[in-house]
């Protein structure tokens, strides 16, 4: 990634007395990209760090210069961060982790400006069972009735972690069975970081607390909009709307946030919504 770096002002003697500045060039061809570690293990833990240098022309440290990182795998890669300044020695630091076993490119910006020099990372002994995104998974049954672990399902999203459902009346507003559920190993299953909850499908069906009289329309990543009245809830849910309500339990409250409350049945359109984001993946924006 690009790297500015800013001389000090120098002041002129002209007619108003005016201050220049500008700015050192920047050598792209002698940017310094290295990687800590040339093989990370595929956990989302394991990292390397992705050291950058820039120097001017002058051969010079440059710092405030604009650098940032990407991936050849796109989102596959995490970086933190993929942006940043390189600091008083011209130099910026990225961590890089992933959960997708493979070799990465690592390309670098600076100041908006590709420079040719790039590393590669080879992440192993990562989850390697050709799961695709979108899958449900569960763990085998344990065939005891006092243990719960093995009744939980998860979705599988394309940036390697698993979301679970918190209860049958969540999954019940995306799926309507479980015939695609796929037993996996606990052994594979561990290898999979918990992303979060899932929550509600939007549009699908109105909600309430068990606690609160309010009832909701649920809008995309969890996204409660209050139902002001009676009249509105049956023009967006129509008649019957009060036997579709669910009660969510207070123990998922921090899964949810509140948005403004809707006026007009035209700001709701619940099918067109429950399309717009038809997937999990669409309505976490992943």
């Amino acid at each position: 990634m690009k790297k500015l770096f800013f001389c000090a002002c120098i002041a002129l003697g002209g007619l108003w007395g005016a201050t220049t500045a500008w700015a050192a060039p920047i050598d792209l061809n002698s940017v310094m990209v290295q990687a800590s570690k040339e093989q990370v293990t595929a956990d989302g833990i394991d990292q390397s760090a992705i050291r950058v240098a820039v120097k001017t022309t002058s051969y010079l440290a440059a710092p405030g210069v604009t650098v940032r990182v990407t991936s050849s795998r796109g989102n596959l890669d995490e970086f933190t961060p993929s942006e940043t300044t390189t600091n008083g020695y011209g130099k910026a630091e990225f961590l890089l982790r992933s959960l997708k076993n493979g070799t990465t490119t690592v390309m670098v910006d600076v100041n908006g400006q590709r420079i040719s020099r790039t590393v590669t990372v080879n992440f192993v002994q990562g989850l390697d069972i050709g799961l695709a995104p979108g899958s449900l998974i569960k763990i085998p049954s344990d065939s005891d009735p006092n243990t719960y672990a093995d009744t939980a399902v998860y979705y599988y999203a394309s940036n390697g972690r698993r979301y679970v459902f918190p209860n049958e009346k969540v999954y019940f507003s995306w799926y309507p069975s479980f015939e695609a559920v796929r037993e996996l190993s606990i052994v594979d299953m561990s290898k999979i970081p918990i992303g979060g909850n899932v929550t509600y499908h939007p549009g699908v069906k109105p909600v309430k607390f068990q606690t609160d009289d309010k009832v909701y329309a649920v809008y995309r990543n969890g996204e409660l909009r209050w139902l002001k009245t009676e009249a509105l809830a049956k023009a967006i849910y129509s008649e019957g709307w009060a036997t579709r309500v669910d009660d969510i339990s207070e123990a998922f409250y921090v899964n949810y946030h509140f948005g403004q409350p809707l006026e007009n049945a035209l700001d709701f359109m619940a099918e067109t919504i429950a399309g717009k984001y038809s997937t999990i993946e669409k309505d976490r924006g992943l």
